[in-house]
């Protein structure tokens, strides 16, 4: 295939077309802010672009596109900030915009070619929820399927005639039903199971909402003691994720895990969704660019004065924790707001950013020889000698995402200056820590948030 320029290029995404004659490409820079579509034909490997998109942050890359039978196709983009759907001929020209609004299309789940309609997940009416729409293809008829406040997933089948509606919310547990493509419940597939409400003792799941400092919204997740009494002071518990790419709070059931189990123990729970996490739009997520973990920050900080502010939290016994950019986000909060935090958990973290996936990383901080400064800036190695709390380090030595090297530089720079810490080490060939040592984990950090926070 004649791909026009590929040197310094990423080849990000590979489609046949529904006839076989040609395969579309997406093309994109290295620093991934000009992507171009083309089409290339197997006979000849000629190609020609069919869609060109700049951005003066980053292009995102997805899987919401589809290939109708006629040669017209189902494009997404956030060329006005959020993701949203267009329709296109086969030579490249739009046709119609499909959807529009201070929302996001997360997913296409279906398309009735028939009836020249789509279905799709978005985020539509709340960034805290996902509904299934459907609407047709010149943009009217929008029509919402799912009924229930929640967070839902679907399974269409191919000719959208039923789907399978997967669906929670903070106070329903999942369950799974049937529906005719019209939205109708056909039979009920999986019903919630409320025995563990039953069984156990529960902390409800409550959303707040904050006020970053330039007067964006922000959600964040309150679980409260067991047993909690009004004008006691608990010790809390901030869980961090922080990154591009992900969103943490939703109405959704969240289950009887961990946080469950430190609620029970006498802890408050706190987690927010700060700028640059997904789900908000692509303004919301581009502050990060070229420079990460003081936007974050700043907005880790906001929600923690938020929590604090309300009365109950002992603001000199708050623990974070964090796993994978939420493991860098802890080590950057415990060394650049070293006083907010008594004791910290870093999971499998980033710790300098020239050791992560370049698609990654380049996307959001450009290349290193370009920007080595926000490089320097963005890395927890830079400030190891800021280090005031206590923490314990985890990572598999085998970590295949986030390699052990980070932890390895973290370790040296603190003992060169002179700063004590905890490590532990599992010899597991993955990023996270599952099958029999996920109990010793699990041990393992209640144990030091029982003996630092109490």
């Amino acid at each position: 295939m004649d791909l026009g320029e590929t040197r310094g290029h990423l080849i990000a995404r590979v489609y046949w077309t529904p006839d076989s004659s040609a395969v579309a490409v997406t093309r994109l820079n290295r620093v991934q802010n000009e992507l171009d579509f083309l089409r290339a034909s197997a006979s000849s490997g000629a190609s020609q672009v069919l869609i060109h998109e700049t951005d003066r942050f980053w292009i995102n890359v997805t899987d919401n596109f589809r290939f109708l039978k006629n040669g017209q196709f189902l494009w997404s983009s956030e060329r006005d900030g959020f993701r949203h759907l267009y329709l296109y001929s086969a030579d490249g020209k739009q046709i119609s915009r499909v959807t529009e609004g201070n929302w996001e299309v997360e997913s296409i789940t279906g398309v009735d070619e028939a009836k020249r309609r789509v279905f799709y997940i978005s985020t539509e009416p709340s960034p805290l929820q996902r509904q299934l729409w459907s609407i047709n293809l010149d943009g009217t008829g929008k029509t919402r399927l799912t009924k229930e406040d929640g967070t839902h997933s679907v399974s269409m089948s191919p000719t959208t005639d039923y789907y399978l509606d997967t669906w929670s919310n903070r106070t329903n547990p999942l369950s799974r039903v049937l529906h005719s493509g019209d939205g109708a419940e056909v039979t009920m597939y999986h019903e919630a199971d409320r025995k563990p409400l039953e069984d156990y003792e529960f902390a409800p799941v409550e959303i707040a909402t904050v006020k970053a400092s330039d007067g964006t919204t922000l959600y964040g997740k309150l679980i409260k003691p067991i047993g909690f009494q009004a004008g006691r002071k608990y010790p809390a518990i901030v869980m961090v994720y922080g990154g591009p790419g992900a969103q943490t709070i939703f109405d959704a059931w969240y289950g009887m895990g961990w946080e469950q189990a430190l609620a029970q123990r006498g802890f408050v729970i706190w987690a927010l969704d700060n700028r640059g996490s997904s789900g908000r739009g692509h303004a919301f997520e581009s502050v990060l660019y070229r420079r990460f973990g003081k936007t974050e920050l700043a907005d880790q900080k906001t929600g923690l004065e938020y929590l604090i502010g309300q009365g109950f939290v002992d603001p000199a016994r708050v623990g974070l924790f964090g796993w994978s950019y939420g493991g860098y986000m802890t080590l950057y909060s415990l060394l650049n707001a070293p006083d907010l935090f008594r004791a910290g958990i870093a999971g499998a973290p980033v710790t300098d950013w020239h050791n992560y996936d370049t698609i990654y990383t380049e996307r959001y901080l450009g290349l290193p020889e370009e920007n080595e400064e926000a490089y320097k800036a963005s890395s927890d190695v830079t400030y190891a000698d800021k280090l005031k709390s206590r923490l314990l380090i985890v990572h598999n030595i085998e970590d295949d995402n986030v390699l052990f090297q980070n932890s390895l530089q973290m370790s040296d720079a603190f003992e060169k200056a002179d700063k004590l810490f905890e490590m532990v080490v599992y010899a597991q060939k993955s990023h996270g820590v599952g099958g029999p040592a996920r109990k010793h984990l699990l041990e393992l950090t209640t144990e030091f948030f029982e003996k630092n926070l109490k």
